[in-house]
């Protein structure tokens, strides 16, 4: 009996995965491949530049672009009746952007697996906005700072936004313009650092909402940093 395996590869450059990531990925025979639309997927395209994945066997897992509870139920439940199947007879690796534990979908699919009977093992990746602060030079929080980490839209996210530490908003995907002007009105124009498609070759670095001017793309990450000036730690 297989093993299921989330396998974190990073926000994009495949420079950041893990020496872990790559063993499993290049000692399970088959790699089950999430993706949306139909379409080929980041997180594939990273580990194969990373790992040697010529002789794996690979299944895709389609997610439906939709919030609705009861479709996204029936979906995972379908996917983990897939990934069993494979699991009877090989360990499967699944390659997640980021890190599994930072908004992952990968999640509902592991408690349904582990449920039915089968072991999982989550391995731990660079999230996008660890490696965004990276590129940017720029901590996300010194001394006794807190950090918070927000997605957009949530309840409360305005108030959100006021308190104390660094806030990297999250989940933007088409709606960054918004953000964008919302912050504007708040005044944390040139207290937000962006980073637009972070690791990949079209990436793009704005230390302040000043400095953009043209549309950001789908996946941006907003870091907030408090008005007041930082103490020294």
């Amino acid at each position: 009996m297989g093993k299921l395996y989330g396998v974190s590869v990073g926000a994009g450059d495949p420079q950041l995965m893990t020496v872990k990531a790559v063993k499993i990925i290049e000692n399970c025979g088959v790699l089950a491949v999430p993706r949306t639309k139909g379409e080929n997927t980041l997180a594939l395209s990273i580990a194969q530049q990373a790992a040697d994945i010529k002789d794996k066997r690979i299944i895709y897992l389609d997610f439906p672009m939709t919030r609705d509870k009861k479709l996204l139920d029936e979906n995972y439940d379908r996917i983990t009746q897939l990934l069993c199947s494979e699991l009877k007879e090989n360990d499967v690796a699944v390659p997640v952007l980021g890190d599994i534990s930072v908004y992952s979908t990968f999640s509902y699919i592991a408690e349904r697996v582990a449920e039915k009977g089968f072991d999982v093992e989550i391995c731990a990746g660079v999230t996008s906005f660890c490696a965004a602060a990276a590129e940017l030079k720029l901590p996300l929080c010194l001394g006794n700072e807190p950090l918070h980490i927000i997605p957009y839209g949530c309840e409360d996210f305005e108030e959100l936004l006021d308190i104390r530490g660094t806030k990297v908003i999250m989940k933007t995907g088409s709606h960054s313009a918004e953000l964008a002007d919302l912050l504007h009105r708040k005044g944390f124009a040139e207290h937000t650092s962006i980073v637009e498609n972070c690791g990949l070759p079209d990436e793009k670095m704005y230390h302040s909402l000043d400095e953009v001017n043209d549309e950001l793309g789908y996946f941006t990450v907003f870091i907030v940093h408090d008005k007041e000036k930082r103490h020294e730690a």
